[in-house]
């Protein structure tokens, strides 16, 4: 990190090259680049810093399609990232999260309001694992289901807490063994068709739970009639058949 090799360099290190130093990380930052320092060590007189080394790590090509497809389905997404904050702000405005996001010092400070700010915020950068697990817990009490992603050991805690954690692929042990699913394919687009499927077979369960007591009524209400009608004195047959109709019509709407 930047921060840690500057303050190993006692060489050449003036306000001037501190100064300078960190207005080209935070350019980097805002242009979506992460930012290494270079430093060299002669004869044991101390470290001296030689530069910065830009890195840009590009989201897949299908990311922000699936979070798209995602936010149009009502799922809230949230960007949790270690990076700095302008890097994190710059790539949500790519991928389409947006850009509402708050550095790790706000959790730490907790505000009054902090249950609202993290409701309604885009994301937060510079986190430990410990702010990932405090988001989704304070996610959680407010009565909202959460699944995260996560890769390495430090998400181990969110996955394991999260209602649904995913493992992406070439995830590390610690966050295959925390997570519920393990994806064995690049890429996120296979969640949103777990949402799908997930949605569909919970709109047939209505269905047939609508269906069931709809006739179930139908049935009782029929046969209270019958009741009345017959003053008590008809045959058993005329029930069996009104179950056979009901078990017809099942199949066929089924």
């Amino acid at each position: 990190m930047p921060r840690v090799i500057l303050e190993l360099c006692t060489r050449n290190k003036t306000n001037q090259l501190i100064e300078q130093f960190q207005k080209d990380v935070d350019e980097f930052a805002r242009r979506g680049l992460r930012s290494l320092a270079v430093a060299i060590e002669e004869d044991d007189n101390g470290f001296q810093l030689i530069g910065l080394l830009p890195i840009y790590d590009p989201p897949r090509q299908d990311t922000k399609e699936t979070i798209q497809r995602a936010i149009e389905l009502g799922v809230k997404v949230k960007m949790v990232t270690g990076d700095q904050l302008a890097i994190a702000q710059e790539t949500g405005r790519r991928l389409g999260i947006g850009d509402n996001m708050y550095p790790a010092k706000v959790l730490k400070d907790r505000p009054s309001d902090i249950d609202d700010l993290i409701l309604h915020a885009d994301g937060f950068a510079g986190v430990y694992p410990e702010h990932k697990y405090e988001i989704v817990e304070k996610l959680q009490k407010m009565g909202h289901m959460i699944a995260m992603t996560g890769d390495g050991v430090n998400d181990a805690p969110a996955l394991k807490k999260a209602n649904v954690g995913f493992a992406v692929a070439d995830a590390s042990d610690a966050a295959r063994s925390a997570a519920d699913i393990v994806l064995t394919e690049p890429g996120l687009s296979v969640v949103v068709e777990a949402i799908l499927s997930a949605r569909k077979i919970f709109q047939n369960m209505r269905n047939y739970s609508v269906y069931t007591t709809s006739m179930t009524v139908n049935l009782l209400v029929g046969y209270s009639v019958l009741l009345f009608a017959f003053q008590f004195d008809f045959p058993s047959f005329m029930v069996n058949k009104t179950k056979q109709k009901k078990s017809f019509l099942f199949l066929n709407i089924y």
